[in-house]
């Protein structure tokens, strides 16, 4: 799946939280996740609300 030019996401394995951004806002969603796959799965589907099509 493509990610938008500028879409970024970043799992913070200390603290188990995510960092997305998506068309130029940045979001910090703490969590915490039980690993990286949970925490990129969340990241997508709020992307997927604000409007990203995979």
């Amino acid at each position: 799946m493509a990610y938008e030019p500028d879409m970024a996401i970043v799992f913070d394995s200390a603290t188990k939280a995510v960092i997305v951004s998506f068309r130029g806002v940045t979001v910090y969603l703490p969590g915490p996740y039980a690993d990286r796959k949970a925490a990129v799965l969340t990241a997508e589907a709020h992307c997927r609300r604000l409007g990203w099509r995979d």
